[in-house]
């Protein structure tokens, strides 16, 4: 590879330690600012930086105008594709990293991958993580990123990708003389057909290094589902040649059209969900989810959340410690998120709960102190103790830890459960005289708001009576015909 013609329009040699950051931009000016300065403030000073604007009718040129070391290449609006494309063909660089202009690298972004890559110069590309921003910057919660060792076309054809943002990938330019760019053809899923083509015949690295932040927002190209799952079909579908002589591939490949055709629409809805409930429910909100026993529904930015239809009241979920007193620290299964309720129970075959708390995993990297406490159970007259130190706990790429710990207060045996975010019942319910009657106990419960997903819809044409019932006494917080109905539980119609 490192022997092969450059792609340089003027066929000179890149100069051997420049790093060409290409920034493709449609109409996102206000984001632009902060992508710009994300890379100015690197620790990897030998860096080069072009903004494509794609055809913008925002302030875009302005923006660039303020930052004189930035190279400014306008073209008709092509795409996101071709943007990078034009990008390439104007960069110096021997190293290529591409920004979307609504994302931000962290400041060691650039010196981890050329370090990298410096170390393993048989790769075509490293890639790193990248945590996940709202549209003011706020980190969100979000699932444990894989980093993979080998076989990573493999994992890429078993659909999705664990490369979440294309800015945590630093490429050697040598390798685009035999992939030759982004396809337009499959814009909204271009970076994924790249890793493809790219994986199947060289090697690659994947750090653990987080390197950017990826940002979600309103105009987010991943938010058009349907048009997000033809590209990446489209995308996957290209390799269907090359899989066919090798079994291996070929298990990868039809699991990948599963993910594509069934468990990604199911991720985009998740997320859309997480939006509508930081936009419309409390941060301390408790809320029911028909949830048909998938917690990835559960996960809602650390607010108490539980499967609907519940488990039987008494289900305490599992033991976690046993003894009159003691301290503890879990095992690193706190995820960022999501909500857990530690219980202790004594009395006569300790069938007396005795105190519960609430640990909270929050993705927030900034002191702990800053967050939001989730309230401690104190030590009472009688004796009984019950904490969790710290608390939220901070739970961001990795898992978080906490401290537990109790006391029954009197000397006598307890045993303390952990439940995270409630128990599914393991079944829908029989007709609706049931759902009403779980929907009024858990209520009871201290559920505040019911959230019924797209996926479970059908609820409301199968459980006619139920339907009546709650759209006639609660009323609708939020209602997207594609996402979720949230109704309020605390307020009757």
């Amino acid at each position: 590879m490192a022997h092969r013609a450059d792609t340089r329009a003027d066929g000179a040699l890149p100069p051997p330690n420049l790093v060409s950051v290409i920034i493709p931009c449609y109409n996102h000016a206000h984001f632009l600012e902060q992508a710009i300065k994300s890379v100015l403030t690197q620790s990897y000073s030998d860096f080069e930086i072009i903004v494509v604007d794609d055809g913008s009718t925002d302030n875009t040129t302005e923006v660039v105008r303020r930052h004189s070391p930035v190279r400014y290449v306008y073209q008709e609006n092509a795409g996101l594709s071709s943007a990078r494309n034009t990008g390439l063909r104007h960069s110096r660089g021997k190293f290529l990293v591409f920004l979307d202009a609504d994302d931000r690298l962290l400041p060691h972004a650039l010196e981890t991958g050329v370090g990298c890559i410096r170390e393993r110069p048989e790769c075509a590309f490293v890639s790193g993580r990248c945590r996940v921003i709202d549209s003011k910057g706020a980190i969100l919660p979000s699932p444990k990123q894989l980093q993979i060792e080998r076989e990573h076309y493999v994992q890429l054809l078993r659909g999705g990708t664990y490369i979440w943002c294309p800015a945590t990938v630093l490429y050697q330019r040598c390798v685009f003389e035999f992939v030759h760019g982004f396809n337009p053809k499959v814009n909204p899923a271009a970076d994924y057909d790249l890793y493809l083509r790219v994986t199947r015949d060289f090697p690659v690295y994947s750090h653990a290094q987080i390197v950017a932040e990826y940002r979600k927002h309103s105009s987010n190209m991943s938010r058009d589902v349907s048009r997000m799952q033809h590209a990446a079909l489209a995308a996957h579908e290209a390799q269907s040649n090359f899989v066919k002589a090798n079994c291996h591939y070929r298990e990868a490949y039809d699991a990948g059209q599963s993910f594509w055709k069934n468990d990604y629409p199911f991720q985009q809805m998740v997320t859309r969900i997480q939006q509508v409930v930081r936009e419309h429910l409390p941060r301390d909100a408790s809320i029911a989810v028909a949830s048909s026993g998938n917690t990835e529904l559960l996960r809602l930015d650390g607010r108490r959340a539980w499967h609907f239809p519940p488990a039987e009241p008494d289900r305490r979920g599992e033991l976690f410690a046993q003894g009159a007193e003691g301290s503890a620290i879990t095992s690193p299964w706190i995820e960022a998120g999501m909500t857990y309720e530690f219980s202790l129970y004594g009395g006569p075959e300790f069938s007396r709960q005795l105190a519960r708390v609430l640990v909270k995993g929050v993705a927030d990297p900034f002191p702990i102190a800053s967050a939001e406490a989730a309230p401690q159970e104190p030590v009472r007259l009688d004796g009984v103790l019950l904490t969790a130190i710290p608390n939220p706990v901070h739970a961001s790429e990795e898992p978080g830890v906490t401290n537990i710990t109790w006391s029954t207060g009197d000397g006598s045996e307890g045993q303390l459960y952990v439940s995270s975010m409630g128990v599914y019942a393991g079944r829908d319910p029989a007709d609706s005289d049931e759902a009403l009657h779980l929907l009024e106990s858990t209520k009871a419960r201290g559920a505040q708001y019911l959230v019924i997903p797209a996926k479970s819809f059908w609820w409301l044409d199968h459980y006619q009576k139920f339907r009546e019932h709650v759209e006639a006494r609660y009323p609708a917080v939020a209602r997207d015909e594609e996402t979720c109905i949230i109704f309020d539980l605390r307020e009757s119609s």
